[in-house]
């Protein structure tokens, strides 16, 4: 099979022989140029990896970092985050797509046995960040969420459904892991399945590439630092919160969903500003539409940014709760996608 990432490699081997018979300089390639600006960053993880694609193949990638060991590679899981959530927020889009499923309907006419407050909430505001469901409100309410055990995501809304709901007038968003770990909820009880793993499989099909964490799991370890410097903490699992930020996935996983997003295998493409959540997005100056997601919580740190035309999708995965990886995800992309150079 012809790959880009082979055309490129040989396109910039050929340019930089005839350049070199020139007497001149070569240009870095875009593998170079992708790699210099990978190298620093990577260099403040035990381990980073990332992973490119452009039309359903994959282009570049890279393994860095200070602390790796034999198994931190590109197909290894590691902890997302909060990347889960747009994954989350997928899964309802293509209900609602394929299923009929009505976004504003409201929650308790789902489960029932949810708290009278929860009368007028409605999936759309969940998946909006609009429900007034409580986010964590302290270090320890983190620790505690995390040192819970669930099977399922209703084992995990004894931690906060009884507690009020924000007042507000306006509606405005509030970033809300416990409002995604709801939606978990909600999703199993939906597609009428035992766990989250099959609901994220009933309405993602193939195209959904991920697992649920669990205490144990075979993953990358996770790297903390708790005051004297970064440490492997055996035992951290995050998987009471589900589709809200307990999931693993490789840096190739997570490319390869986002290159099921951006060719419409995984939702219908169509009204892209209507979709729900703030994870979707269009640049009006480049006639781009997007989607993007982080995640970073203690023990890993990710990102996933997809272009949809053209088909472009960058996946970093990392064992600690490092620098920010937005910057590197949209250089990355830009580079691939031929940005820069229209930039430039």
């Amino acid at each position: 099979m012809f790959m880009i990432g082979s055309f490129l490699t040989a396109s910039a081997s050929a340019a930089s022989l005839w350049l070199g018979m020139a007497g001149q300089v070569a240009a870095p390639s875009l593998a170079e140029q992708a790699q210099a600006a990978f190298d620093p960053l990577a260099q403040t993880y035990p381990a980073l990896n990332a992973t490119v694609m452009v039309d359903g193949g994959i282009v570049w990638e890279a393994e860095g970092g200070w602390q790796r060991d034999d198994a931190d590679g590109v197909d290894r899981p590691y902890n997302v985050y909060s990347v889960a959530k747009m994954l989350t927020a997928l899964a309802y889009v293509r209900l609602e797509q394929t299923g009929g499923l009505d976004l504003d309907t409201p929650v308790r006419q789902i489960d029932p046995d949810l708290p009278a407050h929860y009368d007028a909430v409605t999936l759309r505001a969940l998946l909006e960040h609009r429900a007034g469901v409580r986010h964590y409100t302290s270090r320890a309410d983190w620790i505690s969420f995390s040192d819970r055990r669930c099977e399922t995501p209703a084992d995990a809304l004894g931690h906060f459904i009884d507690e009020p709901l924000s007042q507000s007038s306006t509606g405005e968003m509030a970033y809300s892991t416990y409002g995604y770990v709801l939606l978990s909820h909600l999703l199993v009880q939906l597609t009428e399945t035992t766990g989250f793993d099959a609901a994220m499989q009933v309405a993602l099909g193939d195209t959904y590439l991920a697992r649920r964490d669990l205490e144990g799991a075979d993953k990358a370890s996770n790297w903390v630092d708790l005051g004297e410097g970064p440490q492997i903490i055996d035992g951290l699992s995050a998987e009471c919160k589900f589709g809200a930020g307990g999931l693993l996935a490789s840096s190739r996983e997570l490319a390869a969903m986002g290159q099921a997003l951006a060719a419409g295998e995984m939702i219908e493409l169509a009204g892209w500003t209507d979709l729900p959540g703030p994870w979707a997005g269009y640049a009006s100056d480049i006639d781009l539409r997007y989607a993007a997601h982080s995640g970073g919580s203690p023990g890993g740190r990710s990102f996933l940014l997809v272009y949809v035309e053209p088909r472009v999708s960058v996946a970093l995965a990392g064992n600690a709760d490092s620098e920010n990886l937005q910057a590197l995800s949209i250089e990355l992309a830009d580079l691939f996608a031929g940005l820069q150079e229209a930039e430039e």
